[in-house]
């Protein structure tokens, strides 16, 4: 599952919301990433400027009428997974890693 934030477009949407192996955010385009995010409501950049923790809630609204029970168990699990490996933040937000994405990619 991939969050793809468009700086130029100011636009968040979910790329292969059904993958709960990976976890990530990819940035494309010029702009704020800190204004995007916080417009978006997605989550919020970390000081180290690499994570972005990302909101549970926000991000199942992402995932649109992918999100069904099942869906919904296979981000538990994920959170779970992740919680173990302390990518979990005290607020239960996510924390992605950023992948700077160009526009050809």
């Amino acid at each position: 599952m991939q969050i793809v934030i468009d700086l130029s477009e100011a636009r968040v949407h979910l790329s292969e919301p059904g993958d709960f192996r990976r976890f990530s955010v990819a940035v494309e385009g010029d702009g704020d990433l800190e204004v995007v995010v916080d417009q978006s409501g997605i989550g919020r950049v970390q000081p180290d400027g690499e994570h972005v923790v990302i909101d549970l809630v926000a991000l199942r609204a992402l995932a649109g009428p992918y999100a069904t029970d099942e869906w919904d168990q296979g981000l538990a699990d994920m959170v779970a997974y992740a919680a173990g490996k302390g990518w979990v933040d005290a607020d239960g937000g996510i924390v992605a890693h950023i992948e700077p994405r160009d526009e050809a990619g």
